[in-house]
């Protein structure tokens, strides 16, 4: 079979009759094509001499299709419509390459990653995160995502076992006296009690002051701000206990029995898994430094080490 190419004036010939053909107005096609309206005219009866069929009828109006004209605009116009999906459908696998999908609370997008973005873009400077934000208690189902963060008692087969949760009250360097003279406001996380995860089922006497919030987030951020004392999950709040904007209230941290752990949906994507990866060793790092800084938080006396 002869080449198509071979039966076109020029390789721009079917992309200049197409939109001139769609717009019947040369001008417009002109426009749309960045080139001049003369431009178009000349291409278009230059089109026109290499098939020896007339494609256009042109008039004061713009420039209507003849019955040849039409015919070759439907079977262009069809084949421009296949082409367009096909190469949008390539550009979506391409994309899907570059790109990690992450379901996680807010709180670890704010307080965990955003304090070490520099490091995932160097790290992985071709791949971009996209988001599925949990405000609240992390849970829900998990879908159109590559990996998901969640919390279990009992985790699954396929969880990735980041770390034993532990956590601790914190606040900001202002109020620390304050804080463990038990004078300082508490700031809770809303639906979950501050003695819900205390082995010593001590609580402590909310003051008239204290904060209440939907999104753990907000909790984290209030602490910073020296509006009270936070129970701080040490996962989260890592960034801010080693450079000293939190301080821990007490040396008596919690271990939980819930075990923070990176579900990984997509099992083809590498890339999914380098993430999940990066992720494990800057929290096993993050662990390290605490533990420097607060021995009382270390990996050996909490008990929290990630695993690979």
């Amino acid at each position: 079979m002869e080449s198509l190419r071979r039966k076109l004036p020029s390789t721009s010939s079917l992309f200049i009759f197409e939109a001139a053909a769609r717009h019947q107005n040369f001008s417009r096609a002109a426009d749309e094509l960045n080139v001049t309206q003369p431009a178009i005219s000349r291409a278009v009866h230059a089109f026109e001499e290499y098939l020896g069929q007339s494609l256009f009828t042109r008039s004061r109006n713009g420039a209507s299709l003849t019955p040849q004209g039409e015919r070759l605009a439907q079977v262009v116009g069809r084949a421009f419509r296949d082409i367009s999906v096909e190469l949008d459908s390539l550009t979506r696998l391409r994309d899907t390459d570059r790109v990690v999908t992450l379901s996680v609370s807010t709180a670890f997008v704010a307080h965990w990653l955003m304090p070490r973005i520099s490091g995932f873009r160097a790290a992985f400077p071709q791949l971009e995160l996209r988001f599925q934000l949990i405000a609240g208690p992390v849970s829900g189902p998990i879908d159109g995502v590559d990996l998901a963060m969640r919390y279990y008692e009992h985790p699954p087969e396929d969880a990735r076992v980041l770390l034993r949760e532990g956590c601790i009250d914190i606040c900001a360097t202002s109020i620390l006296d304050a804080a463990r003279m038990g004078q300082a406001p508490r700031v809770y996380l809303e639906g979950i009690a501050d003695t819900a995860h205390r082995d010593d089922g001590h609580a402590e006497a909310a003051s008239s002051h204290s904060l209440s919030f939907a999104d753990y987030s907000i909790v984290v951020q209030a602490a910073l701000s020296g509006q009270g004392v936070a129970t701080g999950w040490i996962n989260i709040v890592a960034h801010w206990l080693q450079n000293g904007l939190l301080l821990p209230v007490c040396a008596a941290p919690v271990t939980l029995t819930e075990r923070f752990c990176c579900l990984q949906v997509t099992q083809s994507a590498p890339q999914a898994k380098a993430v999940a990866d990066w992720i494990a060793v800057e929290m096993h790092k993050d662990l390290e430094a605490i533990g420097r800084k607060y021995p009382h938080l270390s990996i050996e006396h909490m008990g929290v080490a990630p695993q690979a």
